[in-house]
């Protein structure tokens, strides 16, 4: 510690001592080439709730199988997305007016939800329902062999940025489980959703859209696309990840395809930095 001579004022000897962190030059100094990987074996799967939880029974339950064949040979962290409901939802909160921030917290208690039933029927093979404030516990139920389920929306509720264009949230469940994946450095980031990946248009309008099996993030978004199958906050943040530099969408419809995205294996569309 540092005491200003004949002052009141105690500082704290560190390198941001008496520094504005407005300084452009400061800012560039706290960036390092290698960060600490703490969870670096593990593979984070989303679940979309659109492509997957709001199938039912048809298409969870054969997912939920395959999670658990694949849980002895890998550590699996599981996110759900809110699908036809948290788009309900959307529709009824700006049609009454309420702007994004209220709408961020609404669509955060939808993927509760989906959590909740994804736990119920992993429960029995290890599952476990961890809340944002227990995700220091993570390592544990990882490393006894349990099949965490957490909520990946981002808990930015009031302090949600404001979109250019409307008033829906930007940063939604896919772009949270990507950042816990970067945050976590995690071992692979993949995305479950009912396409086969990113295609050059919407397969449900045209059947000959034709696969892009691998494109930068930048890339991407330049292609201005009408639809895509990932939030375009993921690949704004992915330009600038340090860890989690690739994130993996597959066809969760197809049996197996999970199972070779954990492998490693070349299934759907990978989105790199």
């Amino acid at each position: 510690m540092v005491i200003e001579q004949g002052r009141p004022r105690v500082h704290v000897e560190s390198p941001l001592m008496m520094e504005s962190l407005l300084d452009k030059q400061l800012i560039d100094r706290t960036y390092k080439e290698h960060e600490v990987p703490i969870l670096p074996d593990v593979h984070l799967v989303h679940l979309g709730g659109q492509g997957t939880i709001d199938r039912g029974a048809e298409v969870l339950l054969p997912l939920v199988d395959e999670i658990v064949r694949n849980r002895p040979e890998h550590k699996i962290l599981i996110g759900v997305g809110g699908g036809i409901r948290e788009r309900h939802t959307f529709a009824l909160a700006t049609d009454l007016g309420l702007p994004t921030g209220g709408l961020a917290q609404l669509t955060g208690v939808i993927c509760k939800q989906n959590a909740t039933m994804v736990y119920y029927l992993l429960a029995r093979h290890g599952g476990v329902r961890i809340a944002r404030e227990n995700f220091h516990k993570l390592p544990y139920y990882l490393n006894a062999g349990g099949i965490p389920v957490i909520v990946d929306m981002p808990p930015y509720h009031f302090w949600e940025h404001m979109p250019r264009v409307g008033r829906i949230p930007k940063h939604r469940p896919d772009t949270g489980s990507y950042l816990i994946s970067e945050v976590y450095s995690c071992r692979s980031s993949i995305f479950v959703k009912d396409v086969d990946g990113v295609l050059t248009e919407d397969p449900k309008i045209n059947p000959r859209a034709k696969l892009i099996p691998r494109v930068s993030a930048s890339e991407l978004l330049s292609m201005n696309l009408p639809d895509l199958p990932i939030e375009r906050a993921v690949l704004e943040i992915l330009q600038l990840a340090r860890n989690r530099k690739e994130i993996r969408i597959i066809n969760g419809l197809v049996p197996g395809n999970l199972t070779r995205a954990l492998n490693g294996e070349d299934v759907g569309t990978v989105i790199y930095q």
